[in-house]
C-alpha cells in the first residue's frame, strides 16, 4: 500500500482491523453488515411480536407465549446491516499552516485511519474535502477495504487553501446525502464560534452521529514562532495585524486557544457529539489508540 501516509505501517493497519464504528443509535444501510438497523430482519437480535399469519415460518412462533395465551405470535427480530460513514475534511488555508505543524496532512490521516475501519469492518465510506484545492475525496459511497488507496491518492492532490464558511458548505453537503449515518468532522475549528456550532447543529438537525475531531498544531497553540514586533496575516480573509509579542502574550494566546477548544467540547458534550482533540506533535498511532472510545470506535 504504498499510497498510504508514512503513518499507515503493516502493524498499525493489523491495529485498525480490530476496531469497528458504534453509533448511539441505530441506522439504515445499503447492504448487509454487523450493525442493528431499525429495520425488522433476520438476526438474533429480538425486536418485536406480531399475530401469526397463514405462510408464516412456524419455526418462529413463540410456542411459550401460545401457552399463556392460547394465540399464535410470531418473533421479529432486527436486520443487521452495513453502517454508512461521512467523512469531511476542512482544507481551509490555515489547516496548511504552520507548515511545520503539518495539520492538513495529519487531518487526512486521521481521516484515512477511520475511513479504514469503516471499511474493515464491512461499512460504507464517502469522504469530502471542504474548501481546498485538488480532487475532493471520493465521488460517492465505498465500500471494500482496498478502496482505501483510492481515497489516500485522492486525497493526496489536495492543497489547503482559501475560506471556509462551514455551515453553508456543510448545507451544499447534505442536500446530496440521502441517508443518516456517522459523520466525522476534522477541521481546526479556527473560525467563529457561532460558525462551528452553526455547522455541527446541521448534523445533528439531520440525525447524524457525529464526532468533532479538532486538529491543532503544537507550535500554533503554543506561539512559539511569534517573538517581538511581528505582523500577523491571516491565512484566509488576508487581513493584517502588527503586534508586539512576548512571553505574556504568547501565553494569553494559548489560553484563548485552550478556552476555544473548551468551548467547542462543551457544546459537543451538551448535544450529544463525539469530541476529539488532537494537538499535533504527539505520536500519531498514540493519539489515535488512545482516542478509540473518543472517537465512538470499539475494539
Amino acid at each position: 500500500m504504498l499510497e498510504l501516509p508514512q503513518e499507515f505501517t503493516p502493524e498499525f493497519l493489523a491495529r485498525l482491523e480490530q476496531l469497528r464504528i458504534k453509533t448511539r443509535r441505530e441506522y439504515s444501510g445499503l447492504g448487509k453488515g454487523a450493525h442493528l438497523s431499525p429495520r425488522r430482519g433476520s438476526s438474533l437480535e429480538f425486536n418485536d411480536y406480531r399475530h401469526y399469519s397463514l405462510g408464516d415460518d412456524f419455526r418462529f412462533i413463540d410456542w411459550g407465549l401460545y401457552g399463556r395465551t392460547d394465540k399464535l405470535y410470531i418473533k421479529l427480530f432486527k436486520e443487521e446491516e452495513d453502517l454508512l460513514t461521512y467523512i469531511f475534511i476542512d482544507a481551509s488555508a490555515s489547516m496548511g499552516l504552520p507548515a511545520a505543524d503539518r495539520k492538513f496532512e495529519l487531518a487526512v490521516a486521521t481521516a484515512l485511519a477511520l475511513a479504514y475501519v469503516a471499511l474493515s469492518s464491512g461499512d460504507r465510506v464517502m469522504i469530502r474535502v471542504l474548501a481546498g484545492s485538488g480532487a475532493a475525496g471520493s465521488p460517492g459511497m465505498m465500500l471494500g477495504r482496498h478502496r482505501i488507496v483510492d481515497l489516500a491518492r485522492n486525497l493526496s492532490q489536495v492543497r489547503p487553501a482559501g475560506q471556509l464558511d462551514l455551515p453553508h458548505a456543510l448545507a451544499n453537503q447534505l442536500r446530496s446525502i440521502r441517508r443518516a449515518g456517522k459523520v466525522f468532522l476534522i477541521s481546526d475549528y479556527l473560525m467563529a464560534p457561532k460558525s462551528v456550532t452553526g455547522g455541527l447543529g446541521l448534523f445533528t438537525a439531520a440525525d447524524m452521529d457525529v464526532t468533532a475531531i479538532q486538529v491543532l498544531g503544537g507550535k500554533e497553540l503554543d506561539g512559539a514562532d511569534l517573538n517581538g514586533d511581528t505582523e500577523l496575516v491571516d491565512a484566509e480573509s488576508g487581513e493584517t495585524i502588527r503586534l508586539s509579542i512576548g512571553s505574556r502574550e504568547r501565553e494569553q494566546h494559548r489560553q484563548t486557544m485552550l478556552r476555544l477548544s473548551r468551548e467547542i467540547r462543551t457544546f459537543c458534550l451538551h448535544r450529544g457529539l463525539h469530541y476529539v482533540l488532537y494537538v499535533t506533535g504527539a505520536n500519531f498511532h498514540d493519539f489515535f489508540m488512545r482516542a478509540v472510545t473518543d472517537f465512538g470506535l470499539v475494539r
